[in-house]
């Protein structure tokens, strides 16, 4: 009897073991590909570049194929346009922004508080100035995906 619950004690701590390495697979904080989920919710996403390579676009695919978020959208005459993210899809007078910490890069500006500031973590982030399409992912630079209204 005691080994019986010795046994089931052992199954019981590697199955909650096997849990957590699964769960702690898709929690933020996560690097993929040259990108860090900093946090996830239904309003926004926000970014973190650990390497500089392709597009917010690139970074965005990635971490859908990985199941870390979901997003929907169309392709417009001027790129990609998001529709929605996370399950939470634009409503009127509703549109899902791009917001960065990259301002300057290789003599291109891709950001501007003059359309508008999103505030996360008690900083300041500029309206980009490109969709996702062509927003460069910068080593080091935050990219916010925040659901905004007109």
């Amino acid at each position: 009897m005691k080994r019986m619950k010795m046994l089931a004690a052992f199954f019981s701590a590697a199955v909650l073991a096997l849990g957590c390495v699964l769960f702690s697979a898709c929690e933020e904080g996560q690097t993929v590909e040259g990108v860090k989920l900093v946090e996830s919710t239904p309003e926004y996403v926000v970014i973190e570049a650990t390497e500089t390579k392709g597009s917010l676009y690139d970074a965005m695919k990635e971490l859908k194929e990985k199941d870390l978020i979901t997003f929907e959208g169309s392709q417009g005459e001027y790129g990609f346009y998001i529709q929605s993210v996370n399950g939470t899809a634009a409503g009127e007078g509703e549109f899902w922004a791009i917001y960065t910490s990259l301002g300057e890069y290789e003599d291109v500006s891709y950001s501007t508080a003059e359309y508008g500031t999103y505030e996360y973590a008690g900083t300041q982030y500029a309206s980009a100035n490109y969709g996702c399409e062509g927003m460069p992912l910068v080593s080091g630079y935050t990219y916010i995906l925040a659901l905004s209204t007109y």
